[in-house]
């Protein structure tokens, strides 16, 4: 006899019974329903086993709905490894992900890289030099060859002042040292920053400065701005003419002061009837020269126009065998601000001004002076800096511009006869304390015509040199050497 469920059937509806396993062999019957229940299946009453038996009355048989145990566990397994195959595989692809992004980060990094290389392509930096030591310069002129020549020198000085008032009060007699010491025949001094009143100013006695040691001055002012610029020239007197002229006021105290007033070891010549006192030391005492050729014929203030001449930047002096053009060449500026006057009226005037006066008077024309650019490497001591392509003087374009004038057939007198020497510098920042360690510019030149270097000429470029322990201003005298021919 078949064995029956002890289990009682649910008088519930089939539609309210739930099975206990969703893989049941009959879940797929058409009258079964599905259930509320996520994930499961209700069973109907046809899903019930009957005994055959017993009739209507018998009692359902119990159904178990779970699979077995081993195909519970292979699906899990199953579900399990699909499970783990899938993570490692979206892992597999996150970290191919990963090393794909990494790859492309750094290849796009070296593409930056390469692309933006040649835009940022290093230039090289300029070497920056410090020349501070100078070089020793040999003699290249004396009194004896001038002698054996029977010819004589003229010693030409220019001096950058940076304001004579000062100078005289602090230093009164540094002029008269100068021109004494270095046998000065020519003495140019550049930025008086004087005005016409201060001349005739009794407590200065200016116009008859190194009037008792004999010498003529010829003075310009800036009749545009007070207190700047401002240029003067005092030239030796020769022969008759070499006694004090009337300007001097200063009197007479003893009869010393008529033969000759002591100033150091040095004796300066005031007796107009002593004829050996009346001749420069350079000069030999059968010396042929002709006095009239070391003093000038004329003197005049004007570069022939009017633009340049109110600042009192020049006097020009026709000698007899040659003329000899004094500047103090306007500076461009803190901020560059007179670049362009400088570079394109001031510059270009002076050279058709000097072309035209050799032209006209058939001598060489030279010019000297402050000229405000140090052109080569070895005319400023860290040449090569970065800041210095911006500073007055130093640009590339006013070294440029004076190149151009040197190309027009002139030459630079001291790079011409020491074209090696280094540390010759003729200014020093104050503001910096350079002068001691030699930390400066050359900004002061004699620039010469190419005849000035022949033997042929009548007037021949012989030595140039710095005075670098002449104290009174931020810059130094240069000095020229110069044969005269008879």
């Amino acid at each position: 006899m078949p064995r029956t469920s002890s289990r009682k059937v649910s008088t519930k509806s089939d539609a309210d019974e739930t099975p206990s396993d969703p893989l049941n062999s009959n879940a797929n019957d058409s009258s079964s329903r599905p259930s509320k229940l996520k994930g499961k299946k209700t069973l109907t009453t046809n899903d019930i086993p009957v005994d055959a038996d017993a009739g209507a009355n018998a009692k359902p048989k119990k159904t178990t709905a779970t699979p077995t145990k081993k195909r519970k566990k292979t699906a899990t397994a199953a579900a399990a490894a699909a499970a783990a195959a899938a993570a490692a595989v979206e892992k597999t692809n996150d970290d191919e992900s990963s090393v794909a992004s990494s790859e492309q980060k750094k290849t796009k990094k070296t593409t930056t890289t390469e692309a933006k290389s040649p835009s940022k392509k290093k230039v090289p930096k300029k070497e920056v030099q410090s020349i501070t030591e100078r070089d020793e310069l040999p003699k290249l002129w004396n009194n004896e060859k001038a002698e054996a020549n029977k010819s004589q020198t003229l010693r030409v000085a220019s001096w950058n002042v940076a304001g004579l008032r000062a100078i005289v009060k602090k230093e009164p007699n540094a002029l008269t040292q100068l021109v004494q010491d270095y046998d000065i025949d020519v003495l140019a001094l550049q930025e008086t920053k004087l005005q016409e009143s201060h001349l005739d100013d009794p407590k200065l006695l200016l116009r008859n400065l190194l009037n008792e040691q004999g010498y003529d001055s010829y003075w310009t002012c800036s009749t545009v701005k007070k207190g700047y610029a401002g240029t003067v020239v005092f030239v030796k007197r020769r022969g008759s003419n070499a006694a004090p002229t009337n300007k001097a006021t200063k009197k007479q105290t003893d009869i010393s002061s008529f033969f000759g007033k002591k100033n150091g070891t040095k004796v300066v010549a005031t007796n107009p009837n002593n004829d050996d006192n009346d001749k420069p030391k350079s000069t030999p005492s059968h010396a042929v020269v002709d006095d009239k050729l070391l003093v000038p014929e004329e003197v005049t203030y004007t570069l022939g126009k009017d633009k340049h001449d109110g600042e009192g930047r020049i006097v020009v002096l026709d000698f007899p065998t040659f003329t000899m053009v004094t500047l103090y060449v306007p500076n461009s500026g803190q901020k560059l601000e007179r670049l362009d006057y400088r570079l394109n009226e001031w510059d270009k005037d002076l050279l058709e001004f000097v072309q035209e006066r050799q032209r006209t008077r058939g001598v060489p024309v030279m010019w000297l002076g402050d000229l405000n650019v140090a052109h080569k490497e070895f005319d400023a001591y860290n040449f090569g800096a970065k800041h210095l392509d911006k500073q007055a003087g130093l640009t590339p374009q006013e070294r440029a511009s004076f190149q151009a004038q040197l190309d027009a057939g002139y030459v630079d007198a001291f790079r011409e006869l020491h074209p090696e020497a280094k540390g010759h510098y003729t200014y020093w920042s104050q503001r910096a304390g350079n002068r001691v360690p030699n930390k400066g510019l050359r900004l002061d030149y004699f620039v010469c015509p190419k005849i000035m270097f022949s033997e042929e000429s009548k007037v021949i470029v012989r030595d140039s040199y710095m005075l670098p322990e002449q104290l009174g201003s931020d810059h130094g005298p240069a000095v020229l050497e110069l044969e005269i021919k008879p």
